[in-house]
């Protein structure tokens, strides 16, 4: 395999570029029904990411004179729980199932869409069909593991769960303080944080950097990590700025996502469209290709064999005066060519 030597790699220069790169796909010229078709396949490659607000619990503690009011009411609660027992956990197991089905049928559904998404942004076209047969073994492949991690992490993040429930039960009831739970919940506590900032992190570079590999050299994700890998560890500490610039890009992103809608909300029935999730990511359309592309630019200063835009064949817009540059569009009478010489 090729080893990929350091370059001069900015995370800001991709910021402008990544800009121009939006105006052009969205606004060169605008067209709705472009924004609808990228706007869906956004939809897939962000199915999931969003989260709404639950409603908030009161825990507040009760009165004194409640206190056996309240004892009565969960003995009764507990012989209840005993007598639909079967019932209950019918349900819940039903439910439990009904989740676990959706949420791989959403992780398929994503895994299509970010190579459905990145195929739109790099070639500047609004196509549904085309990429989701051209990528569907490497949506496949990045799918499996996605399953595959999803499970890693939940064990591991399982185990010190577990352990700081046990310790803090350990803690119940007993007046003094226990030194040694407190400092092993503390500890546990710190592992939880680590694994999450480690698997959040593993997660950006798949979709940042490892789908566009694959989707360069259509493969699948273990030739995609191969190829990723021999690049990152040549220029560890510029993937890591990466990470870190995205931080505050991401901040920014979620402040500029803030004003606009309650910006809009201010106009009542207008702000209620960014609540629409499919409407929602329409609307918030420049702002994801901003991101999609934004990445794209930075892996592409490695060389244009991790450059999704060079790998992109040159497309003839509608009622475009002007073709790119070096693109044929009429027949053109060639100078005769000598005979061949056989020898």
């Amino acid at each position: 395999m090729e080893q990929y030597q350091p370059r001069q790699i900015s995370v800001v220069e991709p910021v402008g570029a990544a800009i121009e790169k939006t105006k052009e796909i969205l606004f060169r010229p605008f067209d709705i029904g472009k924004w609808f078709t990228i706007g869906f396949c956004a939809f897939l490659a962000t199915l999931g990411d969003g989260g709404g607000t639950g409603p908030n619990g009161n825990f507040g503690g009760g009165q004194g004179g409640q206190s056996q009011d309240f004892g009565q009411e969960m003995s009764h609660l507990k012989e209840t729980v005993i007598q639909h027992l079967p019932v209950i956990i019918a349900v819940a197991a039903a439910v439990i199932i009904f989740i676990l089905m959706l949420s791989i049928l959403f992780a398929w559904l994503k895994s299509r869409g970010q190579f459905m998404f990145l195929h739109c942004v790099a070639r500047n076209v609004a196509e549904v069909v085309n990429p989701w047969k051209e990528c569907a073994q490497s949506a496949n492949s990045l799918f499996i593991f996605k399953i595959i991690l999803g499970l890693v992490s939940l064990i591991c993040i399982m185990i010190p769960v577990v352990a700081i429930i046990f310790l803090l039960a350990g803690l119940h009831g007993h007046s003094q303080v226990a030194i040694p739970s407190i400092m092993g919940v503390i500890f546990l506590g710190i592992i939880l944080f680590v694994l999450a900032i480690l698997f959040g992190a593993i997660g950006v570079l798949i979709n940042d950097f490892v789908v566009p590999i694959m989707y360069i050299h259509n493969c699948g994700i273990k030739e995609g990590w191969q190829r990723f890998w021999a690049l990152c560890k040549l220029n560890i500490g510029k993937f890591f700025l990466f990470l870190l610039f995205l931080v505050v890009v991401n901040i920014a992103i979620a402040v500029i996502a803030l004003t606009v809608v309650l910006g809009a909300c201010c106009l009542c029935c207008v702000g209620i469209i960014f609540f629409i999730p499919y409407i929602g990511t329409v609307a918030m359309l420049p702002l994801l290709v901003w991101r999609r592309a934004y990445s794209a630019l930075f892996l592409a200063q490695f060389g244009s064999e991790f450059d999704v835009f060079a790998q992109a064949s040159p497309v003839v817009v509608p009622g475009m005066s002007d073709p790119p540059a070096g693109l044929i569009t009429e027949d053109v009478d060639l100078p005769p060519q000598p005979p061949e010489q056989n020898f």
